[in-house]
């Protein structure tokens, strides 16, 4: 699922470069702009609530925001992607972006910011409000304003996803074709990336499976190499038995030499005999 952030001050031409990427790649164009609009005119109960904050003067909370495009995003279960434009516009918002998309199973695939330098901008937008009759395009102080307001709150939001390798900026100065072959660019190399990096993931899980089925056979291997092992354990049984009956045959003869020590003291017993002859000679003389 291809969702891009589509990221740049007012007057960058974001409004005419995601009409021609929601053409080639077939996504889901969601302007919070747009959202709001349609939700007060069709007098939706989240519509009336963001037109209490509007007529106030008030900024529309997060919360509501964020449930527009809920909505949004369920009404278009089988679309291959989504275009934010003009969301998120604070780090909360892009934090609440993400946790929805989790529970959807996709997240964020890139961020493009259109970067225009300050003096150009206010160009742009002074010839826009000239051609579309916009009043708040063409005072100069609101002009300001505006940018100043995207410098301080919306521009935080780049080192969000900076932070997630998914930031990637081109210079939205140049003709418009130019532009939008930068951003086409930019689209296809990650998904191309992408493609490869699953391809190495499943070579690896494939290698991994291939080593699960050889493991048996090796296994069994060593099942046949314990049979000649037996053979030699009753070779072993035997060579013991032979020794056993060795020592029982051997101990008659440590009983011959036991006699033959108790058959000494018969000849010491002779000598003392003689010996008490002796005296008695003596007396005869």
């Amino acid at each position: 699922m291809l969702n891009i952030v589509l990221f740049g001050p007012p007057g960058a031409g974001k409004g005419t470069q995601s009409a021609k990427l929601i053409k080639k790649y077939g996504l889901v164009h969601l302007s919070t702009g747009d959202i709001f609009r349609a939700n007060r005119k069709g007098g939706t109960p989240l519509g009336n609530l963001a037109k209490s904050y509007i007529d106030k003067g008030q900024l529309v909370p997060d919360e509501v925001t964020i449930k527009m495009l809920e909505a949004e995003c369920v009404r278009n279960p089988k679309a291959k992607g989504f275009i934010f434009d003009g969301f998120p516009r604070t780090r909360a918002q892009a934090k609440a972006l993400d946790q929805f998309l989790k529970t959807r199973a996709t997240a964020i695939t890139v961020m493009l910011a259109l970067e225009v330098a300050e003096g150009e901008l206010r160009k742009r937008l002074m010839l826009r409000g000239k051609e579309s009759g916009r009043v708040d395009d063409q005072d100069p102080k609101v002009i300001q304003k505006r940018i100043d307001v995207y410098n301080a709150e919306t521009m935080p939001v780049k080192d969000y996803y900076s932070a997630q390798g998914k930031y990637k900026g081109v210079k939205g100065i140049g003709t418009i074709e130019a532009i939008f072959n930068a951003l086409c660019k930019i689209i296809d190399n990650g998904r191309t990336t992408k493609t490869v990096k699953k391809a190495a993931s499943k070579k690896v899980v494939s290698v991994a499976k291939k080593k699960k089925t050889t493991a048996p056979k090796s296994g069994a291997a060593k099942k046949t190499k314990k049979v000649p092992a037996k053979r030699t354990s009753n070779k072993t049984a035997a060579a013991k038995k032979s020794k056993t009956v060795k020592k029982v045959s051997a101990k008659p003869v440590a009983k011959n030499k036991i006699a033959v020590k108790t058959a000494k003291p018969k000849t010491s017993a002779k000598k003392t005999a003689a010996k008490k002859i002796k005296p008695a000679g003596r007396k005869g003389r």
